[in-house]
């Protein structure tokens, strides 16, 4: 799976499971999460346990800081830094 279509998915979920009062469709892939308040830190939290389930990996708590999760698109780079090689 590339970065694109991880950014996807990772889009999708928060769509299917974050509350935004704003506009999904203004949240692409560079869109600043933390800054417009897209997902605050119990969203965070939802969303690793998310991702570490529809991608079968494990995020470590020292990858739960705001530089991991400014954009979908940091967000996609961290889960596929943590694929192993054969997913």
């Amino acid at each position: 799976m590339s970065i694109d279509q991880t950014a996807q998915r990772i889009r999708q979920l928060m769509v299917e499971n974050l509350t935004y009062g704003g506009s999904w469709s203004e949240v692409d892939e560079d869109y600043p999460l933390l800054a417009k308040h897209v997902i605050d830190s119990l969203g965070m939290l939802k969303l690793v346990s998310l991702i570490e389930e529809e991608f079968d990996v494990e995020i470590d708590d020292d990858d739960v800081v705001p530089d991991h999760w400014k954009t979908i698109r940091d967000i996609a780079t961290l889960v596929e830094s943590k694929k192993s090689p054969s997913q």
